[in-house]
């Protein structure tokens, strides 16, 4: 498997993991910050922007794996680790198993299945997290989607976040050529496919609360009161913040606020 990633800046290393249907390409307006002060590196994982579309290996215990291969084969030393969304999912199996490479881990919108995760799985009123569910199927829903990743991508952005303004043409034009690729829907929606053998490696991992110190971040309309209570579950040190006037997409629609909650922490 090959690995695309971006790399910025110089000192302590600092990882970027991105979610679904993003790539690194969603740390834009934030590396050029962060990289004043640390090493930053952002990869693309399995089956997302330019690294391998591989048909299976999805689940976080395999993509932590991959996350291990990678960080070794750059000679990293111990690092800050930040997850969003289902890269959040990779951050922490790769944290709870590797804790003597992660110095600090921050996570943001994302709680992992069997600790919170599960609930947006269940249809209610409103639902908005209807994907959760219809994408542990990837077959069914590649068929159905195949062919409409523009419109299944103004859904999310429009749905999901407080300014739908905030990922500009140009950035969306991006991230639809990179879902059309031959592939790469399936790899995506594969993330979400291996939901239920990931809820019993983490109850499995959970068993041992990680010692390494964690930020939850969420956006005041997306997963804000649901980070810190659920990673109280999995860590002994947990702060948190709530990101004001954002939905799930912190890092398109408050940069600077997402920078110096990121700084402080570090620091």
């Amino acid at each position: 498997m090959q690995m695309s990633y971006l790399q910025a800046g110089e000192g302590v290393p600092l990882l970027l993991l991105h979610g679904f249907p993003q790539h690194s390409h969603m740390w834009r307006k934030v590396i050029p910050e962060l990289a004043s002060h640390y090493l930053v590196i952002a990869p693309d994982l399995r089956g997302m922007g330019g690294s391998s579309i591989l048909p299976d290996g999805y689940d976080k215990k395999t993509l932590a794996e991959d996350l291990r291969a990678f960080v070794e084969a750059l000679k990293l030393d111990p690092f800050y680790l930040i997850g969003y969304d289902l890269g959040g999912g990779v951050a922490y199996a790769f944290a709870a198993t590797n804790p003597e490479k992660v110095r600090k881990f921050a996570i943001m919108e994302y709680v992992p299945p069997g600790f919170g995760y599960e609930y947006g799985l269940q249809p209610v009123r409103d639902w908005q997290s209807w994907q959760l569910a219809f994408f542990t199927v990837p077959d069914v829903a590649v068929q159905f989607i195949i062919g409409k990743e523009r419109e299944l991508l103004a859904w999310y952005f429009c749905h999901w976040s407080y300014n739908p303004d905030a990922i500009d043409q140009d950035d969306f034009e991006i991230y639809v050529r990179q879902l059309q690729k031959p592939g790469a829907l399936r790899a995506g929606f594969s993330y979400f496919a291996t939901v239920f053998d990931d809820t019993d490696y983490f109850k499995t991992l959970a068993q041992q609360k990680i010692t390494t110190p964690v930020l939850a971040l969420g956006g005041e309309f997306g997963a804000g009161g649901f980070m810190v209570p659920g990673w109280q579950q999995l860590a002994e040190t947990v702060s948190g913040a709530i990101v004001p006037q954002t939905g799930h997409w912190i890092a398109d629609e408050a940069p600077e606020a997402l920078i110096q909650e990121l700084r402080d922490f570090f620091n």
